[in-house]
């Protein structure tokens, strides 16, 4: 897929909450945010439904101490049909010292159902058009 990406990840395949590699924004971000951008497929439960959720973590020590959850997907329905598509999640950081600067890490919050497992991709683009 032909992307405008300022950053891409490699697709991963998962059945329960998982953190991604951090990536360093040594300044923090653009003055009016970025997006992260999760491509997912093959979206889907063995049996009856449940759901995804896409989180954004940030660490303003290094990578130390992590505030998960800091900016958050709304929830993708799984059921019995595997579904695609992608979401966008809105972040902004700004880092507390100049030494740390601010890392971030994608992640799969959650993931619920009988058998759910979804396939997606990370990447980072610009807040704005």
């Amino acid at each position: 897929m032909a992307t405008d990406a300022l950053l891409s990840g490699a697709s991963v395949t998962k059945i329960a909450p998982f953190t991604g590699t951090a990536i360093i924004l040594a300044g923090g971000t653009a003055r009016r945010g970025l997006k992260g951008r999760f491509i997912y497929s093959a979206a889907s439960t063995s049996a009856g439904a449940g759901s995804a959720q896409f989180g954004i973590d940030v660490s303003y020590d290094g990578g130390t101490t992590w505030n998960n959850s800091a900016s958050q997907s709304n929830a993708i329905p799984l059921s019995t049909t595997p579904l695609g598509g992608q979401i966008h999640v809105p972040f902004e950081f700004s880092p507390l010292t100049v030494v740390n600067g601010v890392q971030i890490r994608p992640s799969l919050e959650a993931i619920s159902g009988t058998g759910a497992t979804i396939t997606y991709q990370f990447d980072i683009d610009l807040g704005r058009p």
